[in-house]
This record gives C-alpha cells, sequence and structure tokens, in this order.
C-alpha cells in the first residue's frame, strides 16, 4: 500500500508471504532464510520445490549437520527422495 510502486509492493508481498508460510509450517522465517539462502546456490534446479517450508524440515534433516553450521560451506547435496505415486497415495487414505 505504501511502498513506493508495484515493483515494490510485490516484492514485499512475497518476502510476507514467505514469512507467512513459514510461520504455518512452525519454522523460524529468519533462520530458514539462513540456511535456504545458503543451499540454494549448490541445489539443483529442477528439486527447488524441497526447499520451500513446507518440505524444509524433511530436506534439512537430510543434510549433513556441520555443514549447515558452518557459516561458509560446500554443501552435499542428498539424493532425490521419490514423491510417493498416485495408487500409493490412495493406499494411505
Amino acid at each position: 500500500m505504501f511502498y513506493g510502486s508495484d515493483l515494490h509492493a510485490e516484492a514485499a508481498a512475497a518476502l510476507f508471504s514467505v514469512i507467512a508460510s513459514c510461520r504455518l509450517h512452525r519454522l523460524d522465517p529468519f533462520a530458514y532464510l539462513e540456511e535456504v539462502l545458503r543451499v540454494l546456490p549448490h541445489w539443483p534446479r529442477h528439486r527447488y520445490l524441497e526447499l520451500s517450508p513446507k518440505h524444509w524440515s524433511a530436506t534439512r534433516a537430510r543434510l549433513r549437520p556441520e555443514e549447515l553450521a558452518a557459516p561458509l560451506s560446500e554443501f552435499e547435496i542428498p539424493p532425490e527422495v521419490p514423491a510417493p505415486s498416485d495408487d500409493a497415495r490412495a493406499a494411505a487414505e
């Protein structure tokens, strides 16, 4: 509403959306952004969804703790977890 331009308002809305999603999934928004922004340059582009707040806890658990603790570090990317098939989802319900 008072961001100076439509572009600034869109950027603020995107940031507010990330923060709200973090809170919805019980993540500290500042810790989430700090970790994801460090992992992002090393992460395969086709797997970016794993870095979303919804999936971050599971993805974070698969990363090496010493890499997350280091201020600057290369990251060993864990193998992709296959998505459950439609048959497996139907059986779970």
